[in-house]
C-alpha cells in the first residue's frame, strides 16, 4: 500500500516505520507463496503449512489510515487527494495490465485465466460491485477501499470531524457498528443489492481505519492508552467477526502494537546497521504488494514445469517479484507521480478534477 514518507518533528525518515510496512508486505508475500498458491494450484506441491495467516493486506490498509490522518492536515484537501491518485492509480493500473497480460500469454491451460471483461471491471476498479468480474489478482481487492477511504477524509476532514469528541464516536460506530449489522449473517440473507453495497464499500473493514486512525490519535496524545487497548481489543473482536479467522485476528492484533510503537515510540536505530535493505524493500513495498500474488504463482508454476522443487520457487518468486516491483516504482510510479504533480497543466486539470468530485 502507498504511504508517504512518515514526518513528524524531525524531518529524517523514521526506520520505525520502513520497518513495519515492510514486516507487512512480506506478510502478504509469505502468506500467498507458501501457502495460498499450492491451495489454488495444487501442481505446485504441497503448502508449507497447515494455516494460512492473512495479516498483512489488513495491516497495510492501518497505517494507510494513519497516514491519511498524518498527511491530510498540510495543505489543502483537493491538491492532497490529487497527490494521493496519483501515488496510488498509475502502479496499479500498470500491474493489472501487465498481470493481464503475462496471465494470458503464459499461465497454463488448466488455470481459470481472466477475460477481457475482468480487464475492464479491473481497470475502472468496478470489480467489488460487479459480480461478474473476477479480480484478475486477489491482492488488488485494498484499492477500491484505499481510494474510497481518501474520498472519504477529503469530505469529512473540513467539517470537522477530525476534532473533539466526534472523531472517536466515529471510531467506535466504524468499528462496531458493521459487527452489529451482519451479526447472525443478516447480511447473507439480505437482497443481493445488499450484499453488494456491503462488500464494495467495504463496510466489513471499516474497523482497520478506525484502528489507524485511533493510532494517530494516540501519538498525538489526544487519547490515553486505555482507550487506544480498548479500540484495539474491538478491531480484534471485528475482525474475528466478520473473518471467523482468529489466529489471523490475534495476529492483527499482535502487528497493530507494533504499528502503535512505531507511531509514538523512538525511533528503532537498533536496526540501523541493516537501514539500507529495509528502506529498499520499503520504497518498492507498494509494487511487491500489487505483483507478489499472480504473478508470483506463474512464476513458481514455470520454475515447477522446470523441476525445481517448493523452496527453490518460493526463492524464485521473492527474487522475480523483488525485481518486477523494483521496475514498476522506479519506472512507472515515480516518473508519473513527478508528472503528474509536477507539470502545471496537469496538475491544475488534476486538481479541478477532485474538487469537483468532492464538492
Amino acid at each position: 500500500m502507498a504511504t508517504p514518507t512518515p514526518t513528524g518533528a524531525s524531518t529524517s525518515r523514521r526506520l520505525s516505520w520502513d520497518v513495519v510496512r515492510v514486516l507487512a508486505v512480506l506478510a502478504v508475500m509469505f502468506c500467498h507463496t507458501t501457502y495460498q498458491g499450492p491451495v489454488l494450484h495444487p501442481e505446485l506441491g504441497a503448502p508449507l503449512g497447515s494455516y494460512p495467516f492473512q495479516v498483512g493486506a489488513s495491516i497495510l490498509l492501518v497505517i494507510s489510515a494513519y497516514f491519511i490522518c498524518v498527511t491530510i492536515r498540510k495543505g489543502s484537501t483537493s491538491r492532497w487527494l490529487w497527490r494521493r491518485i496519483c501515488r496510488v492509480l498509475p502502479p496499479y493500473l500498470t500491474a493489472v495490465l501487465f498481470t493481464y497480460t503475462v496471465l494470458v500469454l503464459f499461465g497454463p491451460d488448466n488455470w481459470v485465466l481472466p477475460t477481457p471483461h475482468d480487464l475492464w471491471g479491473n481497470l475502472t476498479l468496478s470489480s467489488s460491485f460487479d459480480p461478474t468480474v473476477h479480480l484478475i489478482d486477489g491482492s488488488y481487492w485494498t484499492l477500491p477501499l484505499q481510494l474510497m477511504a481518501f474520498i472519504a477524509a477529503v469530505l469529512l476532514w473540513p467539517r470537522g470531524m477530525g476534532s473533539g469528541q466526534r472523531i472517536t464516536v466515529l471510531l467506535w460506530v466504524m468499528t462496531l457498528a458493521p459487527v452489529v449489522l451482519q451479526w447472525h449473517d443478516r447480511i447473507l440473507h439480505s437482497p443481493f443489492w445488499v450484499q453488494q453495497a456491503w462488500n464494495g464499500l467495504g463496510l466489513h473493514r471499516l474497523q482497520l481505519f478506525a484502528i489507524g486512525i485511533a493510532i494517530w490519535l494516540w501519538s498525538e496524545r489526544r487519547i490515553g492508552v486505555l482507550h487506544l487497548g480498548s479500540l484495539l481489543v474491538a478491531t480484534v473482536f471485528a475482525q474475528h467477526a466478520h473473518t471467523a479467522d482468529l489466529p489471523s485476528s490475534l495476529g492483527i492484533g499482535v502487528l497493530l502494537v507494533v504499528v502503535a510503537l512505531a507511531a509514538r515510540g523512538p525511533d528503532w536505530t537498533l536496526l540501523a546497521p541493516i537501514r539500507r535493505p529495509i528502506q529498499f524493500l520499503a520504497k518498492i513495498s507498494f509494487g511487491i504488494y500489487l505483483l507478489n500474488q499472480e504473478v508470483g504463482y506463474l512464476i513458481a508454476y514455470h520454475l515447477m514445469a522446470l523441476g525445481a522443487g517448493r523452496v527453490v520457487q518460493i526463492a524464485g518468486v521473492v527474487v522475480g517479484v523483488i525485481t518486477l516491483a523494483w521496475l514498476l516504482t522506479k519506472y512507472v510510479e515515480q516518473p508519473l507521480y513527478r508528472v503528474l504533480t509536477a507539470i502545471q497543466p496537469l496538475r491544475r486539470l488534476g486538481f479541478r478534477a477532485v474538487a469537483w468530485l468532492t464538492t
